[in-house]
């Protein structure tokens, strides 16, 4: 199943959306193409700077 903020009427998941972060890998809980929120880098407490670059 996709993100479920695709569906109308469904609340949106963010752990159902396997975008993932061109920067660090992180999965961000986009849609692939749609831009990475904020997120800190995986295993770290550093912000990482792909926010906005189009999750893969």
């Amino acid at each position: 199943m996709g993100c479920t903020h695709t569906h109308p009427g469904a609340r949106f998941d963010p752990g159902q959306c396997a975008g993932v972060c061109p920067v660090c890998g992180a999965t961000v809980g986009a849609e692939p193409g749609q831009p990475v929120a904020a997120h800190q880098k995986q295993g770290t407490l550093d912000m990482c700077e792909g926010v906005g670059a189009p999750a893969s």
